[in-house]
């Protein structure tokens, strides 16, 4: 089995359109439901809600941290539960930025841009 097959932990990060009000309240809403959601485990973490591009992320976007052990309930959950106009990049944590969020990448809702050159020179500083 190769190394990166073997990653322990996700991250969900989910997109909105940061410039429209409703789009913004809508995600707020849905970082607050996942919080309480899965409230009662440790695998599942909530961070920051960024209302605006940063990093590689082009669109206003929150994240989630989840463990292996919560792939199975946390994804489907998010393929029910994930509001109209909110998109998700889901992907492992291994040592390739690149791979991760774009070859190894599940998409819910629509693929969104990612800047590309950050992800590689997060690559070059790992090499």
């Amino acid at each position: 089995m190769k190394e990166d097959a073997g990653a322990r932990r996700f991250h969900s990060h989910v997109y909105f359109d940061h410039e429209s009000p409703e789009c913004v309240a809508r995600a707020r809403a849905f970082l607050e439901l996942i919080r309480r959601t899965f409230a009662p485990t440790a695998q599942v973490e909530v961070h920051s809600f960024i209302p605006a591009p940063a990093g590689p992320h082009l669109r206003g976007s929150f994240e989630v941290l989840f463990t292996r052990e919560a792939f199975a309930d946390y994804v489907p959950w998010l393929m029910f539960a994930r509001p109209e106009g909110l998109d998700i990049l889901i992907h492992p944590l291994t040592r390739s930025q690149v791979l991760d969020h774009t070859s190894r990448a599940l998409w819910l809702g629509t693929l969104r841009p990612l800047d590309r050159a950050m992800l590689e020179a997060a690559d070059s500083r790992l090499a």
